[in-house]
């Protein structure tokens, strides 16, 4: 049987974001102790940014580009934190589309210092 799979850029980005989430260090949706107000920050200032822009390949699945713009917290040992991105997203996107990762670009927007975060009442 044969026939086109096409994966939309929004899986995509959602496949990533979950990347991120794996991630210590970068302001995501869910975090234990101190940081646990950062539930919210997913929009306005602390948001994260996902750009996704990928081409279909022939017989083959495609390939896919990423430009990730992220929130950390201070302090942390920022390229390192961009490998373990970079890892995370190129072996979710890979095992779970069979896309071939390009490139993952990351543009680090803000640090957050842990009094900058807001309280969840």
């Amino acid at each position: 049987m044969s026939g086109k799979l096409i994966v939309n850029d929004e899986v995509f980005a959602d496949i990533a974001l979950a990347a991120l989430q794996k991630v210590d260090d970068v302001i995501r949706q869910e975090r234990k102790g101190a940081f646990s107000g950062l539930s919210r920050l997913l929009t306005g200032k602390f948001a994260s940014k996902i750009n996704v822009e990928k081409s279909e390949g022939e017989d083959a699945p495609g390939t896919v580009s990423f430009d990730l713009r992220l929130v950390v917290t201070y302090g942390v040992i920022i390229p390192d934190v961009a490998q373990k991105v970079r890892d995370a997203v190129i072996k979710d996107v890979t095992t779970l589309t069979g896309y071939n990762v390009d490139r993952v670009d990351i543009v680090v927007e803000r640090l957050v210092h842990p009094e900058e975060v807001p309280s969840e009442e």
